[in-house]
């Protein structure tokens, strides 16, 4: 079996083509992972090329499915091939992941899921992904290699980023997180406010400050060192525009 990988802003189309069998179960896994990693939790499973599908590659399917809605996400099927649509309905899996007939039409399932959790009133901020990486040798050792880790957004404005990481996978204390973002380090940021642009706001911060959570993280205060003056106008646009908005809402 070949996965082929379009990736778009919020979500990315993987295209099944072959057979798919318990052999390539950890290669779709991996995708999904990868993609999740990287902040991306929304996926249409194109499955028009898949000639065959066994029980287990259909748990696999279900797994992917489930680490999806975990991370807030979503999981479709487009345009099974026969075959699939036989088995997958004969299981009762469409009961648990949603058949769509064409790609197009997965495709706005899942663009019209990420709108409504913006409409539902989740944070705009909050839970956001931010991709954070090293330049120097030193942290890029503790942490195994030039690596880019993946961290939740707690607050930003024009001036600074706050984010949570969490390094039980990696197997990062929230006390050796303390050490990776020590106070006056420089870290590279890549994040999301979909409230602004839907492209990336690529910064460079300096650590102000770090806390280890209750659950084993690290909550990491850092300051904008470098970001190009719209993005900085941009980011104190938005904290001004939810202040006020958050001061209209009823009991505040």
């Amino acid at each position: 079996m070949k996965i082929d990988k379009t990736l778009h802003d919020d979500y990315a189309i993987l295209t099944l083509k072959g057979e798919f069998d318990t052999f390539y179960c950890p290669a779709l896994m991996q995708e999904v992972e990868d993609l999740v990693e990287r902040g991306v939790n929304h996926l249409v499973i194109d499955m028009r090329l898949v000639k065959f599908i066994n029980s287990t590659a259909l748990g696999a399917v279900i797994k992917a499915h489930k680490r999806c809605r975990a991370e807030g996400g979503e999981l479709v099927v487009a345009h099974p091939s026969p075959f699939v649509r036989d088995v997958i309905t004969k299981v009762g899996i469409d009961k648990l992941i949603t058949l769509h007939d064409t790609e197009e039409a997965a495709v706005k399932a899942v663009i019209k899921h990420l709108n409504q959790k913006e409409l539902a009133g989740d944070a705009p901020v909050d839970q956001e992904k931010v991709l954070i990486a090293f330049a120097d040798e030193v942290r890029n050792k503790m942490i195994g290699g030039k690596k880019t880790l993946l961290g939740s957004m707690s607050n930003v404005d024009g001036h600074k980023v706050q984010f949570v990481f969490q390094g039980k996978k990696q197997g990062i204390t929230g006390d050796q997180g303390k050490q990776l973002f020590f106070a006056g380090g420089d870290v590279s940021l890549k994040f999301q406010v979909k409230m602004i642009k839907k492209s990336y706001f690529e910064v460079v911060a300096t650590v102000d400050a770090a806390e280890t959570t209750a659950d084993g993280g690290v909550r990491v205060t850092a300051k904008f060192a470098k970001i190009s003056d719209n993005d900085r106008q941009a980011l104190g646009q938005f904290a001004a525009d939810m202040a006020f908005l958050k001061q209209q809402l009823p009991g505040k």
